[in-house]
């Protein structure tokens, strides 16, 4: 990857990470993509849980999380776009629908978003710049006006368009 592509590639990661993605926001929103009466309960660890050391309650989260992951894909409620499927779906929302908005117009959550530009992207003919331009696209649809802390844009320097 040249310089100019890469400076590019994390000016753009830097623009989509910081502000709020519209389009995940909505697929996770209130339009009944969520589980029937999924409240985002927590749960406290029990006794047992405290008494393992640190690496082992690690260990046990990754597992019950695996196999969170394994039967919510098989009840078709977890088809994510990068391979491990992401935690920020299943931790948020209790579901994961990142392969089929990415496979269509969008980007996906912020997790495999990262996951893509480590590499790990699971959908053959997507690639990682595509979602991020995808993600620029959407933000700026959905931010016109800049948003706190950004320039106005009289001040921004002029967009540079390669193809």
């Amino acid at each position: 990857m040249s310089r100019s592509t890469l400076v590019r590639c994390l000016a753009l990661l830097g623009t989509v990470l910081l502000a709020a993605c519209a389009a995940y926001q909505a697929q996770h929103s209130g339009g009944g993509n969520a589980p029937a009466g999924h409240d985002h309960a927590v749960h406290a660890p029990s006794a047992e849980f405290n008494e393992l050391p640190g690496d082992e309650q690690i260990a046990r989260v990754r597992g019950e999380a695996g196999e969170a992951k394994r039967r919510l894909a098989a009840q078709g409620k977890y088809a994510c776009c990068v391979r491990p499927a992401c935690n920020q779906c299943l931790h948020k929302y209790g579901e994961c629908h990142c392969r089929e908005v990415a496979q269509k117009q969008g980007p996906c959550c912020g997790e495999c978003t990262e996951a893509w530009l480590e590499g790990r992207g699971a959908i053959e003919g997507v690639t990682a710049w595509e979602l991020l331009e995808r993600k620029k696209a959407m933000l700026d649809e959905a931010h016109p006006e800049p948003v706190t802390g950004e320039e106005p844009e009289a001040e921004k320097p002029p967009h540079h368009h390669h193809h």
